[in-house]
Parts: structure tokens; sequence; C-alpha cells
């Protein structure tokens, strides 16, 4: 069947963008308007973000951006006849609403609000294993306020012995206004089973055969009008697009990619879109398919409307990227009382009304109730300060790739260029506290994805600590050779290079070196040099690794046990007599330590380069 777009347009406002003007009443079957409104990557952000500042018509101002309250306000607005609503997966864990409640879960309450037809399970939501996930599912499916959400995940296969075995499907054909709709659940394979969790007994499928698969399938059960929804990453989905035949649109999400105008983002001052929202792909029939993603963290509402002829055929396809802002807007400027005069604000309104890309979006009242109930426990210890530090801590995963963890250290930033040459600043501080709390460590190796988020400078409190470790991991020490700890750092940038998977990248304490990424496996890091714990807790020299010599690698469990595909550390672990397990809960030592240096008087800083785990870092070509 020929799925050819026979009219594109990609400028707001086309389709009822920021509207509903476009709503449609039951499709008369001579052509079908279909509205998908989609999320991705909340990451147990369930409140707003910020305040954030930008510039709105020239005027620079503080606001807040994005959380569940608003989502479900914009959702309802955009909703017609004619809508589905689809989340792309990474529901849970990224705060401390899920590390604080993982018997309530107050994700799946949230989005039981919101009420999405479809939700693609993602990476993360294997974290804390199978058994946690099918307690996420039933509370969903059949928790307060479950409306039958479906779960999708065509490309993962599990016994019916396995606690999700039956819970969720590869597919659902939806009845959207008479018209049937098929949707596709494909998770990213070999980040799922290298970053995360599941069961031994899970198996993941390719993703691109899967798909293929499943959309002939459909379309031999006469299903025309089918789309993905997938958690693969926005390049992954691009790639996959033009290998595929029979798909109309893909969903996406997993790399946190801001899709939308780059020029406007740039004149806002927030948001670094690396695509057209839709992007448009031609596929392996030369037909094109529609590629969209929605950043991260309920900032975000993709609105993408689809038109198609009476034979299935998309005829046009365009959208907005809806930026949710709060109604209060203050004064950024340290000099000013926060307050902007009467012209700045009918400024901002007007730039605002104009601008399709952006709204001013009312909390809705019911789901801010409920929220509330968690939010003030939340609230009450996240508010306990425990230290202070002297920078912003900027987060990263690789150098360079501009990860949204790190949102707040902006492109040309000191900050972020420190951060382009030697990787996270936050993670480097997580292994040097890592090396601090374990007492027999020499070295610390941590994986950049589990670092989740930046510290700003200031008072420091337990809820920064859990936001930067949301999860429940226990150190280990670990005995290994110098080459060992070599062979560990490779395997974690073979992961990156090989998988895309930018959070296994590794960042240390106690050692250096340097990183090319062009090079041949294997041969990426050189340069390698460590430093020993004395027994009074100083440390020595540093000095070329001892290749053959030992040293005390203090590490979280989750890569010691070879995720993030730290294969390496894999036979060290499992042997009892080169392995310590110390007791020591993660985030609690990064707490503990901040308290420590706030008892001698010190403060988180941001380190000298020549105590950052990389040294040199030569990007992809």
């Amino acid at each position: 069947m020929n799925k050819k777009i026979l009219a594109l347009a990609v400028v707001a406002g086309l389709v009822g963008c920021n509207s509903s003007s476009s709503d449609n009443e039951a499709q008369s079957g001579e052509s079908f308007d279909l509205r998908i409104l989609h999320i991705n990557d909340h990451h147990s952000k369930l409140d707003a973000t910020g305040p954030v500042e930008l510039t709105l018509g020239g005027v620079e101002a503080e606001v807040e951006v994005g959380g569940f309250p608003r989502l479900v306000t914009k959702f309802n607005e955009l909703q017609n006849d004619n809508t589905l609503r689809l989340h792309a997966g990474d529901a849970i864990t990224g705060t401390m609403y899920y590390s604080l409640f993982r018997e309530e879960l107050p994700d799946a309450l949230m989005m039981n609000q919101v009420c999405f037809d479809a939700f693609a399970l993602g990476n993360h939501e294997f974290d804390d294993g199978n058994e946690q996930l099918a307690h996420f599912i039933d509370t969903l499916q059949n928790g307060t306020d479950g409306c039958g959400t479906e779960v999708l995940a065509a490309n993962i296969e599990v016994p019916s012995t396995n606690p999700i075995y039956d819970m969720y499907a590869p597919y659902k054909v939806f009845d959207v206004a008479g018209q049937k709709v098929g949707v596709i659940g494909i998770d990213i394979a070999a980040k799922t089973q290298a970053s995360s969790s599941p069961s031994e007994d899970t198996t993941f499928l390719d993703e691109v055969e899967t798909s293929q698969q499943y959309i002939d399938t459909l379309q031999e059960q006469g299903v025309d009008k089918i789309v993905l929804l997938t958690h693969y990453t926005y390049d992954n989905d691009v790639a996959m697009a033009k290998q595929l035949t029979g798909v109309d649109v893909i969903v996406g999400g997993d790399s946190h990619t801001l899709l939308g105008d780059k020029e406007f983002h740039e004149t806002i001052g927030y948001g670094n879109p690396l695509g057209e929202y839709p992007t448009v792909v031609t596929n392996a029939s030369g037909d094109e398919v529609c590629v969209v993603t929605a950043w991260d963290n309920a900032q975000v509402l993709g609105e993408l409307n689809i038109s198609f002829d009476e034979a299935g055929n998309v005829t046009q396809c365009a959208g907005t990227p809806h930026l949710l802002l709060g109604d209060e807007f203050t004064n950024p400027d340290e000099d000013s009382d926060g307050t902007l005069t009467a012209e700045q604000l009918e400024t901002i309104e007007t730039y605002i009304v104009d601008t399709p890309q952006l709204s001013i979006v009312e909390k809705d009242d019911g789901t801010s109730e409920k929220l509330a109930h968690f939010a003030d426990q939340v609230e009450e210890k996240m508010l306990e300060v425990i230290g202070n530090s002297n920078g912003l801590l900027c987060n990263e995963r690789t150098p360079g790739s501009n990860h949204s963890s790190g949102s707040l250290c902006t492109e040309g930033s000191e900050e972020r260029e420190f951060m382009n040459k030697h990787g996270s600043i936050m993670a480097n501080v997580v292994a040097e506290a890592f090396v601090d709390m374990s007492l027999r460590s020499d070295l610390a190796i941590q994986n950049s994805g589990g670092v989740r988020t930046t510290i700003e400078e200031g008072d420091v409190s337990v809820g920064h600590a859990f936001n930067v470790l949301p999860f429940t991991n226990f150190l280990v020490n670990l005995n290994m050779t110098g080459q060992e700890i070599i062979n560990t750092l490779e395997d974690a940038i073979d992961n990156v290079v090989a998988n895309n998977s930018s959070g296994a990248f590794p960042a240390a304490a106690n050692l250096r070196f340097d990183v090319d990424m062009n090079a041949d496996n294997g041969q990426r890091v050189s340069n390698v040099e460590a430093r020993r714990k004395n027994t009074d807790g100083t440390f020595g020299e540093w000095h070329d690794i001892e290749l053959d010599n030992e040293y005390v690698v203090v590490t979280n469990d989750f890569i010691a046990a070879g995720g993030d595909r730290y294969d390496s550390f894999v036979p060290v672990y499992e042997d009892a007599d080169r392995r310590e397990d110390t007791g020591l809960l993660y985030t609690d030592s990064l707490i503990n330590y901040i308290k420590k240096l706030e008892a001698n008087g010190q403060s988180l800083e941001i380190p000298e380069a020549s105590e950052m785990s990389v040294q040199n870092f030569t990007p992809l070509n």
C-alpha cells in the first residue's frame, strides 16, 4: 500500500496548533484526521521544573515550566474526538517521588489523571526488577483512578512464571472515531539489558525486525494507520524508519530529545532542538514517516496532527511541541525585588499569545490536590539542609552530549566548556564521595547515567542528594588489577559507541585518563594514571597505572554486576575473595559525605581539571 505523504506542512498552526479549531466529529470514512498527544521520559518529575529563566518578547523573566497538574490541563484542552494519548516510556526513577514512594507509586496516580491510551515500557521501568515493574503496571491499570492504559512492548518476551507475564501486549488496535489505529510498543533492547535490572528470563528482541513483524501483522488484519510507540532514542527512530515499510508515525523517547524550531529556542534561551517537529523520514518503500518525541521531565506536551485519505495514505502531518508555562513571572535580576513592570508583563503575555509553542497553563485542581499529598512529605525531607556548594556542579553523560540533566549549564558557559573537555562535574564529585565513604577503597568508578542532575551553588539539601542519586544501590569494593580497571573503562565506553548508551560513560576519582571515541574498541582509553589511598585517608602520588598490581575499586553494585556493560567487573564481583559488600547505601553515602564536609567547615567544590577522570576527550567524528 502506498503510504506516500502527498503534502507536508511543518509550520505551527496549520492543524489547530495551540487551539481546538481543528476538532473533528466522527469521520465520514472518506478522510480521517488523527491527533496524537504525547510525552516521554518524565522520570518521576511530577511537579514543575524551575523557575527557569526565559527571554519572552525581549523581556527576561523566571517562570515555572511543566509538571503533571499543567499537563493534565493541556491534554484536556487539546483533546478532540480523534485523539490518542501516548507515553513513550521511562515514567519512573529520577526524583524522590519514586525513591520515597515505591509502594504507593505517585507516578501511576499522576499518569492516571492524564489517562493515557498507551504506555510503552522504557529501560528504567526495569530498574528495580520485574517484580517491582509488575507492581507499577498493576497500580497504573488497577490502582486509584486507573483508566485502562494499555502497556505495550512488542520486543519483550517473558515466560508464564515471570511477574510481568500477561500484563502487557505487543500492540493495541484502537477505535478512534470509527477508524482502526494500530499502536506497537518497542523498547530499547541492549540498553535495557545492560543498564537496568530485568530478570534473567526476560528476552529482548531486535527492535527493527520486531517492528516490521507487527506492522505486517496489523496490515494483514486490515489496519492501515500504524503508529510505533518507541523507547529507542530519536536517532534510532530516524534510522529505523528508513528500514521499515507500512508505518505512518513514530512517537519516541529515551534520548530526552527536544524537537522544534531552533531559532525560537535560541530566542527564549531555553532548550536545544536537535531536529524539526515532526521530523519526516523516507522509509524503505520510498514513503514518508513522521517522527516525534517530546523532550523530558513533563516540560513539553507534543501535539501531532496527521491527515489520512480514504486509502489510509498520510496526506499531511504537522504539530507543535507545547512548552507549558506557569502564570507567575518574576524579574531574575539580582538587583531587583523580583517584580516586573506592568508593561513588561503585557509584553510577555502578548509574546506568548502570538507564539504557538508557548502556553500559560493553569494547574488542574484535582491533580494538584492528589500530588500535594506526596509533595508535602517530599518537601519536608528535601528541605533539610546538609551542606553547601561553592559552584554549579553540572551534570553530563558523555562529554559534549549536552544531556538535559545538565541543562542549567548553558552552552558557552564556563561549566559547559569544562564538561565538554572533562565530563560530568557532578559524577566526578559523586565518585569522590564514594572513595571518601568507603574507607578501604583507593579509587572509584561510577557510570554517568546513574547521576541524574546538577547541584546548584548554595545550600545543599537531602533532596538535592536524592535527586542526584535516586536509585537503591549499595557500594561494593572490588580488588582489581590495573589491567582489569582499564578493561572496565573500555567496556563502558564501547557501550556508549556501540549501543548509543550515553549513561555508560565512566566517571572516576583517583583515576584519570584520555579518551578517543574514534579509536578501535580496546584502544579508546590511554595515559591511564591512578592514585592509592594511604592508611590515614590521604592520597599517594599520581602514577602510571600498574597493570599487574591490585587497587581497591569502590563502585555501585549495579555496574559491578555488569550493568551498563561493565563486563570486566563481573568476574571480580562474583569472586567472594575479591569482593567486599560495604553495606553503604548509594544515596546515603553522598548525603553523609556532604554532611562530613559541612562538619569540617568545607563545601562541595568544582574539581580542578587535574582531578577530573577525563583529562583529554576526542569526540566521535
